[in-house]
Formats: C-alpha cells, structure tokens, sequence
C-alpha cells in the first residue's frame, strides 16, 4: 500500500481523537469565557493586570517544569523507557519550581517588567500553580500515550468549571486578583486528583521502581528533550506570555490587564487547537513515524490544510464583529477590546494551524531546528512590540500581530523542511 492511500485513515482517527479532546477544552475555558462579561464588570483592570503578571510567568515556567522528558513519554518506543522518562518530569518538578520562584523573586526587587507591583503572597501563589501544572502536564502525556483522551478531556473540563466558578461566586468576598488565583490553584490541583484517581496514581507507583541506573541511562539517551526542547518551550511560552508584562510596563497594569483578557479570549479557538490536535498529532504522527515515515509529511500537509480552514471560517468573522459588540459585552470601558480582537485575529489563524504542528519536529528527530526557529519566533514579535510602544496601544498590537504571522510561517517552513528530510526515532540508541 502506497503512503498516499495511507494517510486518509490516521488523518480521520487523528480529527475523531482531536474532537474528544476539542469537546474538554471547550468546556476548559468556555466557563472563564462566559462569566468574562461579570468579570469585566466586577474587578477593576489593575486587578486584572496582577492576575494577567502573574498568569504570563505560569504561562513561560509551567511547560518547562518536567524538562519536556513528559513529552518524550508519549515519542518512546519501549513502556519501560516510557515510565522512566515519566519519573524523570515528575522529579524535576520541585527543582525546576524552585529555580523559578527564585527568578520571580528577583523580577519583584529589580521592578523588571512591572513585577514589582505583585505582592509577595501571589508570587508564593504563582510558585504553587507552577508545581500543579508541572504535575498536571506530566500525568497528561502519559495518558496521551496511552489514548486515554477521554479522561483528558474530563480533566480539561473539571478545570474549566472551576476556573470559571470561583471568581464569580466568591466575588462579592471580595473582587480581587486572589480570587483569580484561587480559580487556577484549585482547578489545576483539582485535575491532577482526578487523573491520580483514575489510574495515573498506579502508573506512578510502577514508574518509581526503575533503579537509579536506568534513569541516568534514559535522561543521557533522551538528552536533547532538556538540553534543547526545555529551552525551546521556554521561549514558545515566553513569546506569548511575554506582551503582557511589556505593555505593564509601557502602557500600565490597566491596558496589560485588558489585553490579557482580550488574547485570553480571542486564544480560546486557537488553544482548542493546540491543546486538542497537538497531542493527538504527536501521539498518531509518532505511531506513523514507526511504521509508515514517509507518510509523515503528507500526515502534516493534510492537516496543516484542514486546520488552515477552521481557523479562517471562525476568527473572520470575529474580527468583523467584534469592534461594533465589544463595549455592549464587556461594558462601556472595554470598548478598545474589540479593535484588539480584530487586530489579534490574524496571529491566531496562524498560531492555530502552526502550533499544533510544532511536535512534527520531534518527530523528526530534529528537535535543534525547533530550538532555533523558536529563538526567532521570540525575538521578532517581543522586540517588534517594545519598538511599536512609543505609538499608541492598538497599533502597537497590530505591528505584534503582523510581526507574529511573519514568525508562524517561518516556523510552517521549518517543520515541512524537518519531515521532508525524513524521520529520525526521538532517543535512539546511537
């Protein structure tokens, strides 16, 4: 059977899997999305700025809490392999939380990016949520490597409702960015109980009786995952999680607290993608790569387009509505957040269809390459919206957005490039 006619079958089990996975992470953040109006309305935006500060230094250390050795779980050939990488990423987690409470910290007392205005109960706060998404990661890849998607999607939906819960109905306790946080702690922690009860607990146990050898042996085989993935994550993050303590300090914590709201909300289509596809690709892709590698790109290529599709037919017509109905929803004092959605609109067509696909250099092996493009995808926009600063707010997001979807089709290219030149198997034996 020729690749070609053997792309159509994992292409269908791969939308059938990412749709399970798309049904949780609508219900993941469809709760915050909706209560946005009341919240909007009930926290004033330096408010929501200290929860936006300290919500983007979740964003940059929470995927680099394991090392990336969860993701090489879901890439292993061998189970045994696969459960000593999964204890490798959970012993890294207190360290690596450690290490960046401790640069938090001195963000605080070097008033770098408007740190300086979070108090120092929420940057206990942040290191917690940190940790709680370090184990919540770690637990779901190695579910993801099993097809559990269903207990995935439970898990991103127990998140969502409580998320979405606490800051509404504790508000008139008082509406502050406390509140705001509580809503990720107990939701994150939350998750993490659930996936522990429903089997992860004893997969867990199993992966604590590799000997000690057999770790060494497995984080010096799959080096590259925390000597290149780690920090390409770090700067993936960073390059969204970044505009926010930029435009703290250039524009204030009232139009940071804004627009971390408004990419919050305009990200919800763009994170269904990534969160749902990334996995499922990873995991089908992967299985591909074994048996079939020269299918690989054609896997990637169909579902770059299909991708490119959804993408459009939903943030189009959100960036023609949103300008004229944003103050009616949000309130009189949001009405700039619809020329912010609009201008925002065109980074996440691209984030949607590139992101996803980002895993297709691990597959290939390559995992340097995405170190590289991913340095680039960081410099390009962050520095673009630093310049940008000395004009007003909504341009200097529009110039974001654009230097943004220059940076997604660059990284579109790379990743095509890695898979063309073939696949190499993620940490085998040289």
């Amino acid at each position: 059977m020729s690749a070609t006619t053997s792309v159509p079958t994992p292409v269908r089990r791969l939308l059938g899997d990412a749709l399970l996975i798309a049904r949780g992470t609508v219900f993941g953040h469809a709760p915050f999305v909706l209560v946005m109006p009341l919240i909007t309305r009930l926290y004033p935006p330096a408010e929501l700025g200290l929860y936006g500060l300290a919500l983007a230094f979740v964003g940059i250390a929470a995927p680099v809490a394991g090392l990336r050795f969860e993701l090489a779980a879901i890439s292993a050939r061998d189970s045994d392999d696969a459960r000593a990488l999964l204890l490798l990423s959970a012993l890294a987690i207190l360290p690596i939380t450690c290490l960046c409470t401790g640069l938090l910290c001195g963000l605080k007392l070097l008033g770098v990016g408007a740190y300086n205005a979070l108090p120092w109960w929420m940057v206990g706060a942040t290191a917690i949520i940190v940790a709680a998404s370090g184990a919540y990661s770690t637990l779901r890849c190695w579910l993801v490597r099993h097809h559990r998607f269903r207990l995935v999607a439970t898990s991103l939906s127990l998140q969502g409702y409580i998320r979405g819960g606490i800051p509404v109905v504790l508000a008139p306790v008082g509406a502050s960015a406390a509140l705001l946080l509580a809503g990720e702690l107990v939701s994150r922690l939350s998750a993490v109980a659930l996936m522990m009860r429903q089997g992860a607990l004893q997969a867990a146990r199993r992966a604590l009786r590799t000997p000690r050898s057999a770790l060494r042996e497995r984080a010096s085989r799959f080096w590259k995952y925390p000597v290149l993935l780690a920090p390409s994550a770090l700067i993936d993050a960073a390059a969204t999680a970044l505009p926010v303590p930029v435009l703290a300090t250039c524009y204030g914590l009232p139009a940071a607290g804004k627009f971390a709201l408004v990419q919050r909300l305009v990200m919800l289509p763009a994170i269904l993608i990534v969160g749902s596809v990334g996995d499922v690709f990873h995991a089908h892709a992967a299985d591909m790569a074994h048996q079939q590698p020269a299918a690989t790109a054609g896997l990637l290529a169909n579902t770059a387009g299909r991708l490119l599709l959804f993408a459009v037919a939903v943030y189009l017509p959100v960036a023609l509505v949103a300008p004229f109905i944003a103050g009616w929803v949000f309130g009189s004092g949001w009405a700039d957040a619809g020329a912010m959605i609009a201008v925002l609109a065109p980074t996440c067509i691209a984030q949607t269809v590139v992101s996803p696909l980002s895993r297709g250099l691990l597959i290939s092996g390559r995992e340097e390459q995405k170190l590289v493009a991913d340095i680039a995808f960081l410099l390009v926009p962050i520095l673009t919206l630093y310049f940008a600063s000395s004009h007003p707010l909504i341009v200097a997001i529009a110039y974001f957005s654009g230097a943004s979807v220059v940076s997604f089709l660059i990284y579109y290219v790379v990743i095509r490039r890695a898979l063309d030149g073939g696949v190499n198997s993620p940490g085998a034996r040289r």
